[in-house]
């Protein structure tokens, strides 16, 4: 299509989806007929903008249309950045002052002790000294609170109910930790009661209070409570994600918006959206912005889900490797796993999201021998910098990539990267060749060898520690260097089918391109169901969930209109966390619809949990004689979005047609050269 022809084109037929990486910024250019093309960049952490409009620009030129002519005619626009975590990472967010329940005042030291979060396997499998994350808040301007409401209790009605106020909120208290704050120069207060997700009104009566006094000294700064966040059991998380949104969450708000400008400079007329933690995507003005804290990965994990739906596959499990990690993902039954929590640099919050499992081993982690000559792969990585043969100062994996053949050094990036690959291979000579006393080409392959085994180890855990089978699904292989790997790591495991996609190194882009436009909402619950309700009894549980979805969905509509949705266009889906009584953890249970209004209800719920439960454990490990817990009521609010579609095809003949070959490259594989056509 040509520049004038796009301008002529009336509706708004486009859609834009970029991922930006560590290493790569890749967008993807959804056209009218369901096509698409791929552009890329270097990231560019320091400057987003610069990186959006060098990918933007990359996709748009291969079809001949300009930047401008894109966002003129794009109908949705997402943009999937690394803000956050950077935030978190680099520890340059707000300075926080928090309220909690008095007693709870060590909390954000304690943090549930989780010191292992974030170590490696190695070092999750040695007894040692475990540091603390660096905490995101100092101890002095943490301050107790004077105040409990009751948290029901787990064995029934047999305490008072849920929500009873024990200590009225000492107004006091709150006033002089205000005070206290502000002298300290606090940037954000955020406030977190024991059971605020039971009844958030200690938690909104002290925010108020709090107002008064900023109002009185005349300073304006965010409060912000955990109930309004995260109203879910387990304070320890439920603090995370409350220091999450306070610490990163609005200073990343105004760097998206810079984004957002850079589109809209270029004639594009609506919001750019991200991608939540859980799928689904939200503009800029969506409050609890921190659970779009891991957004890239989850993009591979949507896109696999829709390609399933195409292709007719119910099992897939996702291989995604790009510069700085590899994440193995599954799409069972179509839809894709949750968990309740997500670990995030050292930190666990009450935060669903799609489930993956990573190592820190990608194209651009380093490789070393140490002094006792042992190789070491990782976790360092060169990110955008690539490795010696670029801009890099240490031996990567896309260095050796490029030393054996696999990498064209004269086509990176399409063709925008050189590569050198003489100093690739005298970095490998004196990096591990030597040290070890190995051929320069033995060594080469001894380090992918070891690279494609964890990646190999991982594929196979991450099935059978579910208890699944190989033989049932399929496994989907993406990113820059999936295709390059694929060799390695699905070797020796018999999958149903073994694909990849001709976008592969922009895969996690189109997977945003496809996410729903949806809010989740949750609402903590201390609902019991055991035997022997009676129907009257039945009922009134029926009531309460009933109630929880109208209010969650007023919530949706109010907050989805703000951000410009028609709220009569909105769809709802319903579901519960719940678990057996005595259990620790629950289980997110989908339900067909919102139809909640006695004990025939009641027993379909049930039913979808035990369906669920058996999924997930063998059918012996089923306890319907504990009776249930509701510890959350959840809803899914989606909005219409435009979607891309894959136009099929006919099949051609099981040879390439002459035309697809570029060149036949020697490339050391199998400890011999070897001529491969590419």
């Amino acid at each position: 299509m040509s520049e004038s022809t796009a301008a002529r084109q009336g509706e708004k037929q486009y859609i834009l989806a970029l991922d930006a990486g560590g290493t790569m910024t890749d967008a993807i250019l959804v056209k009218p007929d369901g096509s698409f093309t791929v552009g890329k960049s270097i990231s560019r952490r320091e400057d987003e903008p610069l990186s959006y409009r060098e990918s933007t620009t990359d996709a748009a030129t291969q079809i001949g249309i300009s930047i401008e002519d894109v966002h003129r005619m794009c109908g949705a626009d997402i943009y999937c950045g690394t803000g956050m975590l950077n935030t978190i990472l680099t520890g340059t967010g707000r300075k926080l002052g928090l309220l909690v329940s008095r007693g709870f005042e060590d909390i954000t030291v304690m943090e549930g002790g989780l010191s292992y979060l974030g170590q490696s396997q190695a070092e999750a499998l040695h007894q040692q000294l475990h540091k603390h994350t660096t905490p995101l808040i100092d101890p002095k301007n943490v301050h107790g609170i004077s105040e409990r409401l009751g948290g029901g209790c787990y064995q029934g009605n047999i305490h008072l109910p849920p929500g009873t106020s024990l200590i009225p909120l000492h107004e006091d208290q709150v006033r002089a930790a205000t005070h206290a704050l502000l002298n300290e120069e606090v940037e954000v207060i955020g406030i977190l009661f024991l059971y605020s997700f039971v009844d958030p009104v200690h938690e909104h009566q002290a925010k108020a209070l709090c107002q008064a006094v900023l109002q009185e000294r005349g300073v304006d700064i965010p409060i912000v409570c955990s109930a309004d966040v995260a109203p879910v059991s387990k304070e320890n998380n439920r603090l995370k994600s409350l220091l999450f949104q306070c610490f990163a969450a609005e200073q990343v708000r105004e760097s998206l918006l810079t984004v957002e400008t850079q589109a809209q400079e270029y004639g594009y007329n609506g919001r750019l959206l991200t991608l939540l933690s859980y799928g689904g995507a939200v503009n800029m003005e969506y409050p609890r912005l921190y659970e779009t804290m891991i957004s890239g990965p989850i993009g591979g994990l949507i896109g696999a889900q829709f390609v399933a739906e195409q292709l007719g596959l119910d099992n897939v499990v996702t291989a995604d490797m790009g510069g700085t990690s590899f994440d193995v993902g599954l799409v069972m039954d179509k839809r894709i796993g949750i968990t309740k929590s997500a670990d995030i640099a050292g930190h666990r919050l009450a935060l669903p999201m799609v489930e993956l499992d990573s190592v820190g081993s990608g194209a651009g982690s380093v490789v070393y021998v140490d002094e006792y000559r042992r190789l070491h792969v990782g976790p360092e990585s060169a990110g955008a910098r690539v490795g010696i043969c670029f801009e890099y100062d240490r031996l990567t994996v896309t260095d050796i990539n490029v030393a054996l053949g696999y990498v064209d050094p004269d086509y990176f990036l399409g063709g925008h990267m050189r590569l050198d690959r003489d100093k690739a291979l005298a970095a490998l000579e004196e990096s591990v060749a030597k040290p070890l006393g190995l051929n320069i080409y033995e060594a080469g392959a001894g380090v992918l060898d070891i690279v494609n085994t964890e990646m190999n180890d991982l594929l196979r855990t991450m099935v059978a520690a579910k208890g699944y089978d190989t033989h049932d699904f399929t496994l989907l292989y993406y990113g820059g260097a999936g295709p390059v790997h694929m060799y390695g790591f699905a070797e020796g495991i018999e999958f149903a089918d073994v694909i990849t996609l001709p976008w592969a190194a922009g895969f996690s882009a189109f997977g945003a391109a496809c996410a729903e436009y949806m809010h989740r909402y949750d609402r903590g619950s201390r609902l019991l169901i055991p035997n022997g309700l009676s129907e009257d009894e039945l009922s009134d549980v029926a009531r309460q969930i009933r109630t929880a979805w109208e209010s969650l969905e007023t919530e949706a509509r109010t907050e989805m209109e703000q951000e410009g949705i028609d709220p009569t266009t909105l769809t709802f889906r319903y579901g519960v966390s719940a678990h057996y009584i005595g259990q620790l953890e629950s289980f997110d249970t989908s339900l067909p619809n919102g139809n909640m209004d006695g004990p025939a209800d009641i027993a379909r719920l049930i039913e979808a949990f035990e369906t669920m439960y058996t999924k997930v454990y063998p059918a012996g490990a089923r306890f319907p004689d504990a009776g249930y817990a509701l510890t959350t009521v959840n809803l899914e609010a989606v909005a219409p979005k435009p979607q891309p579609s894959l136009p099929k095809h006919k099949l051609s003949g099981i040879q390439p047609d002459p035309s697809a070959y570029v060149e036949t490259r020697d490339i050391y594989h199998k400890n011999a050269w070897t001529p491969f056509k590419v």
